[in-house]
């Protein structure tokens, strides 16, 4: 069995894609093969890929455009049972030329792994060198709480261990557009140990008019992604609706303050007994971010429901209830 191969899916990409190419050729590790599966482009894909003379580039082109999904998946089911690893690539990203060497040489070291992300930099400008950014969580337990709120992974960034998805079927899930890579996560982390990388060996292109960035796409994939986190929920014994999701992560409906106070309740409530039920899984630190996570997701749905920042009956409830956090944070949190 080979070793590595790295699946990168194009649609109408050529601005970008030598780039992301050329970045993966040029990695320090150097036994695998990149495979670009492009879904039928209606540019000129075939001719830039063409150019390449290095052996371990190879070139597919589905008959007719099939999506995100249905191209990953028909990648994996080539790439699956021939070699030991799966890189993920996207057409618009980079990564440093020690990614690869990295990632690989800590999923030899530890066989429990099933999948390995690491971290990167978003950006609008691909050549900036920024010197700090924010994290991806990298601890196990810290990486499955963080699910519930954010992907977790880069999409771009990850390593999957052939084995592992083949053992219990992991595949993207067709009927999902917009954040396909979320939803296969969640799937692999019941399965399986996963892991990020501390290193920042990754850009991530920022574009407006991306699969889930496009306004066209804005309502469905909030959808997509309400009724993800509506199905984990439930891995940590807690029952919400994808439309409750959708309510107190992204809605804007406008409220009256008594119909407020009693989803807020819902939701702090909620939000104590998961931290309650999960603290001691985490390091001080990360203890420490999940609370305020927590509270900017109750502060960012009382800013959504247009009730006053200054009632102060929301106040007495929100110090009141909250657990998870004293109240000298709390209130200097509310106050900011």
């Amino acid at each position: 069995m080979k070793k590595l191969a790295v699946l990168l899916p194009t649609y109408n990409a050529v601005d970008y894609l030598p780039e992301s190419i050329d970045s993966v050729l040029n990695q320090t590790f150097t036994d695998f093969d990149l495979y670009v599966y492009d879904d039928c482009s209606t540019d000129n894909t075939e001719d830039i890929v063409s150019k390449y003379k290095d052996t371990r580039l190879y070139y597919r082109k589905n008959l007719e455009n099939l999506g995100i999904a249905k191209t990953l998946n028909k990648g994996l089911e080539e790439l699956l049972p021939q070699y030991e690893y799966i890189a993920r690539m996207d057409a618009d990203d980079w990564c440093y030329p020690e990614r690869f060497e990295k990632q690989m040489d800590f999923l030899n070291k530890n066989q429990e792994i099933v999948m390995c992300g690491t971290q990167g930099y978003w950006l609008k400008d691909i050549n900036q060198n920024p010197i700090s950014a924010w994290k991806y969580p990298t601890r196990e337990a810290y990486i499955k709480i963080y699910m519930l709120f954010a992907a977790s992974f880069g999409h771009s960034s990850v390593i999957f261990r052939s084995a592992s998805f083949d053992k219990f079927n992991l595949r993207y899930n067709e009927n999902i557009s917009t954040c396909e890579d979320w939803d296969l996560w969640i799937r692999v982390a019941k399965m399986g140990h996963v892991a990020n990388l501390p290193d920042f060996v990754m850009k991530y292109r920022i574009l407006e008019n991306s699969n889930h960035r496009s306004s066209g796409n804005t309502k469905r994939h909030l959808e997509e992604r309400s009724m993800i986190i509506s199905s984990y929920w439930t891995n940590f014994g807690i029952s919400f609706k994808p439309e409750q999701v959708y309510d107190y992560y992204y809605g804007n409906k406008t409220m009256t303050p008594c119909d407020f106070i009693i989803k807020l309740s819902v939701l702090i409530k909620t939000f104590n007994l998961l931290y309650a039920n999960t603290e001691n899984n985490f390091v001080i630190a990360e203890r420490k971010n999940f609370s305020y996570m927590m509270v900017r997701r109750i502060l960012d749905f009382w800013k959504r429901s247009q009730v006053s920042r200054f009632d102060l009956l929301i106040w007495k409830v929100i110090l009141k209830e909250v657990t998870f956090m004293n109240k000298i944070k709390l209130l200097k949190s509310i106050i900011r």
